[in-house]
């Protein structure tokens, strides 16, 4: 039986898919594990599994393409089939949805939306950051959202035999306020609140990414 919880996971992760691919932006799924290493360390209690996901974070949008490039992560060839030529010198966005599970030593799960990342700038970086190497990285597939949404909540948070933590998303992994007007939705337009609210997504996204002026009808 689904729950609350997943429901609410459900639908922050589809409308997160979806806003990506009215976008025309890729998302990827990040897999950060723990090291014995480091879940022995005196403060990993400490909650510093998300501690260094934000130290993380805030490393990899201090990069742009070119440096991955000066630093020797990308070669020039790689660089310029992986970007375009107005990005390479702009510092790398990443929104994302995250599910923090007791599997093992503790592993993150993330849905990122932003630019190509090499491999092994992740695994140098979260080595260097939590004293764990062992990561995965996969582009997800858009065509089918609601699939791909259905697999995390099933597998991460729906999943008896993986002990859910918690979840949480950056403040533009959909937009600041979804929530509320999602509810404003359903109260106005409660018997066709999906297809107003994939209405509401696509035009904002196509707003967002590609700014024109939003007229917005709902209030």
């Amino acid at each position: 039986m689904i729950n609350i919880k997943q429901k609410r996971a459900f639908h922050t992760v589809l409308s997160g898919l979806r806003f990506a691919l009215k976008g025309k932006k890729d998302i990827r799924f990040l897999t950060l594990t723990t090291s014995n290493m480091c879940y022995n360390t005196i403060d990993y209690e400490n909650g510093s599994l998300n501690k260094h996901f934000q130290v993380l974070v805030k490393r990899i949008k201090r990069y742009s393409p070119y440096r991955l490039y000066k630093e020797g992560y990308i070669t020039k060839k790689k660089m310029n089939s992986k970007y375009s030529r107005s990005t390479l010198f702009n510092d790398f966005g990443f929104e994302y949805f995250k599910v923090h599970t007791n599997e093992g030593n503790g592993v993150l799960h993330i849905l990122y939306r932003g630019s190509y990342l090499p491999y092994n700038f992740i695994v140098d970086n979260w080595n260097d950051i939590h004293h764990s190497f062992d990561i995965n990285i996969k582009m997800v597939d858009l065509s089918d959202c609601k699939s791909a949404s259905a697999y995390v909540v099933s597998q991460y948070i729906g999943n008896q035999e993986t002990t859910y933590v918690r979840s949480s998303q950056s403040w533009c992994w959909l937009f600041r306020g979804f929530k509320s007007k999602w509810y404003h939705i359903c109260r106005s337009f409660p018997d066709n609140r999906i297809d107003v609210w994939n209405n509401y997504v696509d035009d904002y996204a196509k707003n967002f990414f590609y700014p024109q002026t939003m007229i917005d009808d709902f209030g």
